[in-house]
């Protein structure tokens, strides 16, 4: 008799269970978790990192500003500056006066060559080109118009065609533009590329 009053009891404590948890669904799942809420700042990781290394990131570099390459359109408009006579007449000036000023002992003779090519320029439309004996060829009637424009007066030119300065030395003659002449004189030493030259523009 016993043993019957411990199987109904057995079978009455399941039956409350199941009554209990069928009226109480929620109690079948566990309650979740709340998720943390998302920052804007760094994560963790980041943090770490950031202590580790003792210093703050160093700043992004800016990319170098893209080199403009040369067009017509700025070609063009150095051609304009240099054939301005105002232009190009101020830039000569200003080189005669720090590189073969006035008390140059051949400073007549620089600026009557300058007047020789700017006549040539004035005819021809550019400078002549060439070696000393070549441009002084050009000059001296071998051009197109036959224009006979130097030697300049007071100089002359030596046996194979070159003009000469007053220590009987061939001139140097740089074409630097259509518009621009440089002449050097090797000076009282007859030899170029040293502190004694005499340089006009």
């Amino acid at each position: 008799m016993k043993k019957i009053s411990r199987i109904f009891i057995l079978l009455l404590a399941a039956a409350m269970t199941l009554i209990f948890a069928w009226r109480n669904p929620s109690a079948k799942t566990p309650p979740k978790r709340p998720e943390p809420a998302a920052t804007s700042g760094p994560t963790p990781a980041a943090e770490s990192v950031s202590s580790d290394a003792g210093q703050p990131p160093a700043p992004v570099a800016e990319p170098p500003a893209p080199v403009k390459p040369h067009t017509e359109e700025s070609r063009a408009s150095s051609r304009r500056d240099l054939a301005n006579p105002l232009v190009t007449s101020s830039f000569q000036e200003a080189t005669k006066s720090s590189v073969a000023g006035s008390d140059s002992p051949i400073a007549a003779d620089l600026d009557k060559i300058n007047l020789m090519f700017r006549d040539y320029r004035t005819l021809m439309g550019e400078n002549p080109v060439g070696t000393n004996a070549e441009i002084m060829k050009a000059v001296m009637g071998g051009n197109p118009k036959s224009a006979m424009l130097g030697p300049p007066e007071g100089q002359s030119v030596n046996g194979i065609g070159e003009l000469v300065d007053k220590w009987g030395n061939p001139y140097f003659f740089h074409q630097l533009t259509r518009d621009l002449m440089e002449i050097r004189s090797a000076g009282p030493d007859g030899r170029l590329w040293n502190e004694d030259d005499i340089i006009g523009k």
